[in-house]
């Protein structure tokens, strides 16, 4: 059983979303967009405790508005089937639940809150004869329902059941009549030990989840691998052994005096009411076996302190391994599923151990020895890969409505589909890998991003901008992303829009190519002609406008073409860039040829104006507009 889809309404910063999910999903976007609220509504549904939510929790202050959250579980096991009972018979491929937190602070989890209106009345019948009548009479009037055949009463329910398990956006809100309790995640209910939700909230601390308890890390690791019961009956037998020599001790100190006390109190007793008596002895403490508890300390060399004191990237480190460790001690045939979700998982860790922490939360999500499943809320490119880019969630809000929160994603088919009259998806398939694993990954971060074919190129359009205003694009959240190629630009371009990501393209004509490539064969010059050609007409293709072989130099509001190319054009119409590059190779005694670095600190301390055409371009880049 794993996640399938989520649904969330009025839930922080999420007022109506749907989210679909993968073996591993990944949640980006700016800050306060709701890409934590996601997990946190998770957790609330799978381990929330009654009243842990208030009306604070809910969005723009609707108080008057229930919280909910629909889960939808697919590739259900035969072990889930017999677990669920009803609520998933064999025809069903999915399991629905829904967990909400009405007005008045009332929760409920259900299977099914949630109903088709035209079953609602067969629902209510109690009488089996008038239920398959009802029923017949709704299969009669609308065949498009496609309902199956049902000739007892029994029959009708589970068709119902099954058809609103295979169409949950038919339902709506059930009576409340026809709304029973689905019990239990946590409390050993139907779905105890079938799936094992874990949040790591970017302030978690280790030192409570080394903490041998039900509900931490480490306490299901140990409950997952080490059976405690095995130590019972010796535990037990000591008891046992301790109360008996607690009675062998009782009757050697206390015996003879309480004899004594026994047969002065009776005299009285017998006085007052012949016949009866007390007796003094002992009380019978009952010992029970303790819980075998373990405990987690920290070896610092010849030191051992307690997890809290450490530092806080050690105790991410420790957090780390131990979940490492629980997903691998959970297996699909012993202990059900186990979902790991990470606020920010790069947190407090070296890009390197980031890149091996996202090496190996891919790795359990998709060995097939592990039924696991990863989902985080990240702002680090280190766990982003080019051939799992359909597993990206990307959530922004709505600049007309800052309250409204959208959910961006793609698959390489959506691409292809996109580009299907511009570049052959056997291209596609090539360009994707080195375009969103060497370039794209930043810009997936970013409120816009400016395409450009090469690093030279990135680094004097940022050069640039320095030059008008330090840091200016960055601080705007523009990311300049070299693809390496020209004939790659509708394909990032593309990629890039479908994520719902502002994309300006900055593209070079290459006119003047021979005279640049003078060192070249006739043939080798007439391949390269065709090449640019090529890439030209699909790029104007892409864009929507009349095609040529060579544009010349433009500005739209979506592409910018440069006649030849941009280093030829700022040395053309920027003298004092030229003269600033060569006194500084003087200076280094070495040339600057593709030096990206130097050529943004060229470009940024370069005196004079900036040309007229390459400040429109980086207007049109930021999103403003230019005069006509």
């Amino acid at each position: 059983m794993k996640i399938k889809s989520v649904a969330i309404k009025n839930f922080r910063a999420l007022q109506d979303v749907s989210v679909q999910f993968d073996s591993v999903t990944t949640f980006i976007g700016p800050n306060g967009v709701g890409k934590s609220s996601v997990l946190l509504a998770l957790d609330w549904f799978f381990n929330g405790k009654p009243n842990s939510l208030s009306d604070a929790d809910c969005s723009l202050g609707q108080t008057d508005q229930r919280i909910e959250v629909r889960v939808t579980f697919s590739d259900l096991t035969k072990r889930d089937r017999n677990e669920l009972g009803k609520y998933a018979p064999d025809d069903v491929t999915v399991f629905t639940a829904w967990k909400t937190r009405l007005p008045d602070g009332t929760e409920t989890l259900s299977a099914n809150a949630k109903s088709f209106s035209k079953f609602n009345e067969i629902k209510k019948s109690t009488n089996a004869t008038n239920k398959k009548e009802l029923y017949a009479a709704l299969r009669s009037d609308q065949p498009e329902l496609e309902l199956p055949a049902a000739t007892t009463g029994t029959a009708v329910d589970e068709a119902m059941r099954l058809w609103e398990a295979e169409h949950i956006d038919h339902l709506e809100e059930a009576p409340e009549i026809l709304v029973t309790n689905f019990f239990g995640f946590n409390s050993g209910g139907k779905m105890s030990g079938l799936f094992d939700f874990v949040l790591v909230s970017a302030d978690l601390r280790a030192s409570e989840e080394s903490i041998d308890g039900k509900s931490s890390i480490i306490g299901k690791i140990l409950e997952r691998t080490i059976d405690r019961s095995i130590a019972d009956e010796e535990i037990d037998a000591i008891v046992q052994d301790s109360r008996l020599q607690q009675q062998r001790i009782y009757k050697e100190k206390f015996q003879d005096s309480l004899n004594e006390i026994n047969r002065n109190i009776n005299t009285i007793v017998n006085s007052y009411a012949p016949g009866r008596s007390i007796k003094v002895t002992p009380a019978d403490v009952i010992l029970k076996p303790p819980r075998t508890t373990f405990e987690v300390t920290v070896l610092d060399g010849k030191s051992e302190t307690s997890v809290d004191r450490q530092g806080h990237g050690f105790q991410r480190t420790l957090l780390i391994s131990a979940l490492q460790q629980l997903a691998q001690t959970s297996t699909s045939n012993e202990n059900g599923v186990i979902c790991l979700a990470i606020e920010e998982p790069e947190l407090y860790q070296h890009p390197i151990q980031a890149q091996a922490f996202a090496k190996i939360l891919r790795t359990l999500a998709n060995s097939e020895a592990q039924n696991m499943q990863v989902m985080y809320a990240t702002h680090s490119p280190y766990f982003l890969e080019a051939r799992y880019f359909h597993q990206i969630r990307r959530l922004t809000r709505s600049p007309e409505s800052n309250a409204e929160v959208s959910i961006h994603f793609t698959t390489l088919d959506d691409v292809k589909n996109k580009l299907s009259e511009i570049v052959k998806a056997s291209t596609i398939e090539k360009q994707i890998d080195g375009i969103i694993t060497n370039n794209l990954a930043i810009a997936m971060f970013s409120n816009r991003a400016v395409i450009v074919e090469g690093t030279t190129d990135a680094a004097i359009l940022s050069g640039a901008s320095d030059n008008e205003s330090l840091g200016k694009i960055e601080a705007l959240g523009v990311a300049v992303v070299p693809i390496g190629s020209k004939t790659a630009v509708p394909t990032a371009h593309a990629v890039l829009s479908l994520f719902g990501i502002p994309a300006y393209a900055l593209v070079d004509a290459d006119s003047d190519f021979k005279n640049r490539n003078l060192n070249k064969t006739p043939e080798k010059l007439e391949d390269e002609k065709k090449s640019h050609i090529s890439a030209n007409r699909a790029i104007l293709k892409y864009f929507g406008v009349p095609e040529v072989d060579f544009p010349k130099q433009c500005a739209t509001k979506d592409f910018a073409f440069f006649g030849d190319c941009l280093e030829t054009f700022i040395i053309e119409n920027w003298p004092e860039w030229e003269t600033a590059r060569s006194d500084l190779e003087k200076e280094l005694n070495s040339a600057l040829f593709k030096n990206q670095n130097l050529y943004r600190l060229v470009t940024a301390n370069t005196k004079g104006n900036i040309p007229d055409f390459l400040k429109d371009i980086l207007k049109l880049a930021r999103g403003e507009s230019i005069a006509p």
